[in-house]
């Protein structure tokens, strides 16, 4: 048990901070679309740094745990990813707003209308991500708590208790 718990306590730390440097981009992208002065279009260049951040910093998280933190924090990557690929629709459809501008008024307001549902897009995929992170953030605290010295059980003993006592072991 001591081992054990020796273990996990140097494990802790790098957790530590692999866990909050994903929750930290993960948050900054959020941060980026929510709570600005509106959102403002992005660029090819901030898109792939952001998924290059986030996926890095997914990255080694993964090659920390434990598995119920990485199923989490493949969730929030997935979330973070899909925010990324609609700002960078919403920028396309930004640019053919501004091509159809010379065209008719239906093909402009087109245009501007499904510009303006892509936006809407981005800000419900930011919101969605949030939740991910809450939960992520959540999981993640709980295995930092923990000092590896908790005597785990197998499910047979809590069954034991309740069998009848003809078919209790006796030792």
């Amino acid at each position: 048990m001591t081992i054990k718990a020796e273990h996990i306590k140097s494990l802790r730390q790098p957790r530590h901070d692999a866990y909050k440097l994903f929750i930290q981009s993960a948050v900054d992208l959020r941060e980026r679309v929510l709570f600005n002065q509106g959102y403002e279009d992005s660029t090819l260049e901030e898109e792939d740094r952001l998924r290059v951040e986030i996926t890095s910093r997914w990255a080694d998280l993964v090659l920390l745990g434990p598995k119920a933190v990485n199923m989490l924090g493949s969730i929030l990557h997935d979330a973070a990813l899909d925010v990324i690929r609609q700002m960078g629709a919403s920028r396309h459809l930004g640019f053919v707003l501004l091509n159809t501008s010379h065209e008719s008024d239906e093909a402009e307001d087109a245009a501007q209308t499904a510009y303006g549902e892509s936006i809407n897009a981005v800000e419900k995929l930011a919101d969605e991500l949030a939740l991910a992170i809450n939960a992520f953030a959540a999981v993640a605290s709980t295995f930092l708590e923990g000092d590896g010295t908790e005597q785990r059980r197998s499910p047979f003993w809590k069954r034991r208790r309740h069998l009848p006592p003809a078919i209790l072991v006796r030792d």
